[in-house]
């Protein structure tokens, strides 16, 4: 599609960035309530950590929640990090949802303890962590101001990898760890994709300038 300026592409960028974002996370929603108002029970079919029939749980992981509270608390977090990825690497978003997907989830079975791992938070783990870390290795400027709202919106995430922090809640620290890890990973993999830092020339022209009147000087 061609755009009569760079405004228009980003507008455009922008809506369906959001757009696509609002979708995933609406799936999401409509398996937790179809399960919830009709008593399906599919969070049985969650995570199970080194067995057989518990790697299914792979795809199902993040469709399941344990209440609304759960559910709500990975929505917006989950929202904003999937914006990022379709805005910013928008080339390659799919693959590295589907990449985040499948590692986070076979991470979690190899490491995970004993029970039933549900929920999106693996997701919004590597998310994060794929978002500020590339951010750090391509020190581009409009990826690293994002990053540093994430920071400040979402830092206090680092103490999901401490359960015992939360004795009243059944957390899936080995899946936080699981996102940690993959993320991290993907934003080496995939640094060359996305923004590119800008390179401005102007002051190393103006050196030339100088060394090339003093020469003509020296000469003169």
């Amino acid at each position: 599609m061609l755009y009569n300026n760079e405004t228009d592409y980003e507008k455009e960028l922008f809506f369906h960035s959001i757009l696509k974002s609002v979708i995933i996370v609406a799936i999401l929603w409509v398996a937790f309530l179809l399960n919830d108002i009709f008593g399906l029970h599919w969070n049985d079919y969650g995570m199970h950590p080194r067995k057989p029939e518990g790697l299914l749980g792979i795809i199902t992981m993040p469709f399941l929640h344990g209440d609304i509270s759960h559910i709500f608390s990975n929505s917006i977090p989950l929202l904003i990090l999937l914006f990022s990825i379709f805005y910013f690497f928008q080339k390659k978003a799919s693959l590295i949802l589907i990449m985040t997907w499948f590692v986070v989830g076979v991470l979690t079975w190899v490491i995970g303890t004993e029970g039933v791992h549900i929920g999106a938070s693996g997701i919004v783990y590597a998310l994060a962590f794929f978002l500020v870390t590339i951010s750090v290795i391509k020190q581009e400027t409009k990826l690293m101001a994002y990053s540093l709202i994430i920071i400040f919106l979402y830092g206090s995430i680092v103490w999901g990898f401490f359960p015992q922090l939360f004795p009243d809640r059944h957390i899936s620290w080995e899946g936080h760890l699981a996102g940690a890890i993959t993320g991290t990973i993907l934003a080496f993999f995939y640094r060359r994709e996305g923004p590119v830092k800008k390179v401005y020339f102007e002051e190393e022209e103006e050196e030339d300038v100088e060394e090339d009147v003093e020469e003509m000087q020296e000469e003169g």
